[in-house]
């Protein structure tokens, strides 16, 4: 079990790692209830006919920051 201050400390780095990934340009598209697992996009050329959408799915927004942000 978690004490209160692991729990603010995983949050506070979860909520880092979510800035990150938007700030890099991605779209957080949020949660899979089926799964349970974080939904990150990647949209290119957006509004045009070349538009490309790439999604990617992790267990954490940390984990997806590290091995798309490197």
């Amino acid at each position: 079990m978690m004490t209160l201050e692991q729990i603010r400390q995983r949050n506070h780095e979860e909520n880092a790692a979510a800035r990150r990934l938007q700030a890099a340009g991605y779209r957080l598209e949020g949660w899979d209830p089926r799964t349970g697992r974080r939904i990150v996009a990647r949209i290119t050329d957006e509004n045009t006919n070349r538009e490309r959408r790439t999604f990617y799915d992790f267990t954490s927004w940390q984990e997806a920051a590290a091995a798309l942000l490197g």
